[in-house]
């Protein structure tokens, strides 16, 4: 089987556009990542969809390499050693696939864009140029070295890696989880999805406390992201200052409600949300940078 997974209905649309030449494609499956949908949502589609492959085989084509549905692959092909994870879909790819190109001929003739993603040597190709920027971070000598703190349920996924990233000029992305410390698959993920020449922390809760106060990372632009609000309360009751808060993105999960497009909080979040504007901590939501900042707690007293 060939699972198509992109965001939006970009995966959708090629197969629909692919079988209007082909006629019905039965050995080909879609997976659409939208809001308000996570990582566990996703790997959960793959599951399905394994359940009822019938083929000796199952690939994963995804859009892009360090997005939300390719991250998502990743952790599944940790359980599943017999699937494969590739990125770079698109309409010629899937015709020639559909008309009798086997994948390995398939990979020589799109080398240009597809690729196979295997976790295990994720930073084997890393340029020398790459290597040299990431023992150089940029100095900002006496600055606050936090330059960022988003809450995004997703961590480092397309926007984070390739438009937040950028944009702040970030040369640490700091990702604070207790669960995700213990997860070597997880781990690895991370790493796979940070972009080149950018410097990753993976931390508990307690040492990136630790650290920030031991004033580790000064000179550096610190990218600090977590999965949830309560990771950020902890910090800040261990005496960690911050400034604000982006509120990107909290997946919809059993007892939430929809406050913005990918924002769904349950009562506790607004309990823990609520203590951190107490703080007097500036909470706000945009999802990329273009966007306009909303103010957080507004949303969370309107909802949609």
């Amino acid at each position: 089987m060939y699972v198509l997974a992109s965001h939006g209905n970009y995966s959708k649309e090629t197969l629909s556009s692919c079988e209007m030449i082909t006629g019905k494609l039965n050995d080909f499956q879609i997976v659409s990542f939208k809001d308000p949908m996570g990582i566990d949502d996703v790997v959960t589609k793959y599951q399905e969809l394994y359940e009822k492959n019938n083929d000796d085989f199952f690939y994963i084509i995804c859009d892009i390499k360090s997005g939300t549905p390719a991250n998502s692959a990743l952790i599944f092909k940790e359980t599943h050693k017999d699937v494969r994870v590739f990125s770079g879909l698109s309409f010629g790819l899937v015709l020639s696939i559909a008309t009798g190109t086997p994948i390995e001929n398939a990979l020589e003739e799109n080398k240009k864009f597809l690729v196979e993603i295997d976790p295990s040597d994720s930073h084997k190709a890393t340029t020398k140029k790459q290597i040299a920027k990431k023992e150089s971070p940029k100095k900002m000598p006496g600055k606050d070295p936090i330059i960022n703190v988003r809450i995004d349920a997703r961590l480092i996924h397309g926007q984070v890696a390739t438009m937040w990233t950028s944009s702040l000029s970030a040369s640490r992305i700091m990702v604070i989880d207790d669960s995700i410390v213990k997860s070597n698959v997880q781990k690895m993920t991370l790493k796979t999805a940070v972009p080149g020449g950018v410097h990753l922390s993976i931390l508990t809760t307690d040492g990136a406390a630790r650290r920030i106060k031991e004033n580790q990372y000064a000179g550096q632009r610190v990218f600090i992201i977590v999965r949830n609000p309560a990771v950020l309360s902890k910090l800040t009751d261990d005496g960690v200052k911050l400034k604000e808060i982006n509120v990107g993105n909290i997946s919809m999960k059993q007892g939430a409600r929809q406050v913005a497009k990918s924002v769904a909080v349950t009562e506790e979040d607004v309990k823990t949300f609520n203590d951190l504007n107490s703080k007097g901590i500036n909470l706000y939501h945009q999802m990329v940078p273009n966007d306009k900042k909303q103010n957080f707690m507004t949303l969370l007293d309107k909802g949609e």
